[in-house]
């Protein structure tokens, strides 16, 4: 029974996937996390999708003005716009499909480490495993780009690992499949100009002029509907976020040579000796820090990656491309902002690293079983495929579904539900056409329903606030979520001008305010030295406006104070006060009184009008 089970690889096959099935089943079902991801990433990939599948266009129909979208790229948009006609546009609908492109992604790896290695059982053992992995799972019930990426970029690898190049070009179908495929990929992820560079290097190689040719050439057709939409963008796009020193502080400026040199030793450094090995063994998501390495740390990621290249070196087929590919991905990730961290970045090469260090690792052991055992050599990868297995399955695989499970159970953090909360309240409260400005307002459109803008990036509050006016904002949050621009950009306009800014709700552990804007109160002119000087006018709640000098924060000067019923009042002030000659007036122009003031106290009529 055994040797006819062994001797029919085609049932074996079946067998092996149909235990990946199950797996796959059992394990997403246990894990999967109903709530929405707390990065802004996903809100705003769904918003967009959902604007898709409405018929409103690439738009960001979360903004009262519902400008056109430039910044993510349209594919994972599209493929949730797909979903939501096919299906539901329910989120966990969504968060489902990125499950099965995972499961899809599993079984492409399948056929591709098949089809390197000849080997059913190594095919098998490795997609187990990577089915197993913490980084991917995890991102396999949220929203995000990563995984439908790995499905086109896997299904791209593996057409062409299948394209036969001695085949003229029009009788070729499949490399017309694969050039939509990478193209595609591009349109989920840019990082895919990796897969696309790798490939034309490779044909370039080989020699293959005329694919060469056609790839590029097909690429670039492809491209340029993108290329020519993304001709009007302006501000926060891929582009200008890579040529910034830092995205997040855009106040900085550009990034020079300097930076690109150190962007490319603080990401060399981090992806040696944290995320490559996280990526790999780990269920440890790290987090941005200055401090160095240790030396276990350099140790365990020379390891890794030896052993990696190691594997590279053993295959027997396609070596130069995934050696390209690999060096190209990584060309491209260690040139991207040192801001840009954590294993998402490396999500994509996850199931290569696995198959290649685990191969590297099986290599390894038959080179010194030759040597030691060479009686056993034909036993020692089934024995090191079952072992690894074993361990990988009731060690990291155990505890890396066990976190998972854990994470899916728990609730929102205090100061996430106190954002919500607020949320909510701004859906039940305001008008239809209110403009809430928070951060991550694709989370805050998701949860209140209504329109949302984010806050100028920039320090300057006088900015800030004619940023608010010009995007008609009727409330804005302050709220702790972990980050520090709120309190960089937002609140020390609100500091300077408290008045303009009325506490509408306030939650507490942590402290979480709603605030409503209201640009026409409080203070509007000059400062000097952080205080009011110059010419500026202050209206007050009940309707009384002051507009005229001011000196060390206090009205100093020649000004005129406007009442509610239409009266006004003009006169010099010295250090707040009223002093001199003060003329009264009626609401039609009309002097109503001539009078002397004195420390603001009225001392003497000089004329009064019936």
């Amino acid at each position: 029974m055994i040797k006819t089970f062994a001797s029919n690889p085609k049932l074996v096959r079946i067998i092996y996937l149909l235990i990946l099935t199950i797996s796959f089943l059992s394990i997403y079902s246990s894990i999967f996390d109903e709530k929405v991801s707390l990065g802004g990433d996903n809100a705003h990939y769904y918003i967009l999708g959902t604007a898709i599948a409405d018929g409103a266009g690439y738009t960001n129909i979360q903004h009262l003005e519902k400008e056109a979208h430039y910044h993510y790229p349209p594919g994972y948009p599209l493929l949730i716009a797909g979903v939501s006609k096919l299906f539901s546009n329910d989120i966990s609908t969504i968060k489902i499909a990125n499950g099965f492109f995972f499961f899809g992604a599993i079984l492409l790896l399948f056929f591709i480490i098949k089809r390197l290695t000849q080997n059913d059982h190594i095919a098998f053992a490795i997609c187990f495993i990577t089915l197993l992995n913490f980084h991917l799972l995890g991102y396999a019930t949220i929203m995000m780009s990563e995984i439908p990426f790995l499905f086109f970029s896997l299904l791209s690898v593996l057409i062409f690992l299948k394209i036969d190049f001695s085949t003229p070009i029009f009788k070729n179908w499949l490399f017309f499949l694969l050039l939509i495929c990478v193209s595609f990929s591009f349109y989920i992820r840019s990082v895919a100009v990796a897969l696309f560079v790798s490939l034309v290097v490779f044909l370039f190689i080989k020699k293959h002029w005329r694919y060469v040719a056609a790839f590029v050439g097909g690429f670039i057709v492809l491209y340029i509907p993108w290329i020519i939409r993304g001709s009007n963008a302006t501000g926060n796009t891929y582009v200008s976020q890579l040529l910034s020193k830092n995205p997040y502080k855009p106040e900085l400026g550009s990034v020079g040579i300097l930076d690109i040199w150190e962007r490319i030793t603080v990401n060399l450094e981090r992806y040696i000796t944290k995320e490559i090995s996280s990526g790999i063994v780990s269920s440890k998501e790290f987090q941005y820090t200055d401090a160095t390495a240790s030396f276990a740390e350099w140790l365990l990621g020379f390891l890794v990656i030896a052993v990696v290249i190691f594997g590279v070196i053993r295959l027997k087929k396609f070596k130069t491309f995934i050696a390209l590919y690999l060096v190209a991905f990584f060309g491209l990730l260690l040139i991207w902002p040192h801001v840009w961290y954590g294993t998402r970045f490396v999500l994509p090469l996850i199931p290569l690293l696995i198959f290649l260090f685990i191969f590297g690792l099986t290599e390894l052991c038959k080179i010194f079983s030759l040597k030691v055992f060479p009686a056993y050599v034909e036993k020692v990868v089934p024995v090191m495929m079952t072992v690894l297995l074993i361990f990988w399955a009731f060690v990291y695989g155990y505890g890396s579904i066990s976190k998972l499970q854990r994470t899916a159970q728990k609730p929102y953090a205090d100061n996430y539900k106190n954002y919500f909360a607020l949320a909510d309240w701004v859906q039940k409260n305001t008008p239809e056409n209110a403009v809430t400005s928070v951060r991550k307002e694709g989370l805050f459109h998701l949860f209140s329903k209504k329109y949302v803008t984010g806050y100028y990036k920039s320090q300057d509050r006088e900015a800030q606030i004619a940023y608010l006016k010009s995007k008609q904002v009727s409330y804005v949050v302050v709220a702790e979520l972990g980050y520090s621009s709120t309190s960089r950009y937002l609140v020390p306009a609100i500091d300077r001008y408290p008045n303009k800014f009325k506490i509408i709700k306030q939650l507490n552990n942590p402290n979480t305010y709603l605030m409503q804007f209201l640009p026409e109160l409080g203070y509007t002119g000059t400062w000097k030295d952080e205080k009011r000087n110059g010419f500026g006018t202050y209206v007050w709640e009940d309707g009384q406006k002051y507009i005229g000098n001011w000196k060390n924060d206090v009205r100093d000067g020649q000004g005129t104070v406007f009442f509610k019923n239409g009266e006004q009042l003009s006169g010099v002030w010295q250090q707040g006060k009223l002093y001199g000659e003060v003329i009264k007036k009626d609401a039609n122009g009309q002097i109503i009184e001539k009078s002397i003031y004195e420390n603001n106290v009225k001392i003497k009529v000089i004329n009064e009008v019936n």
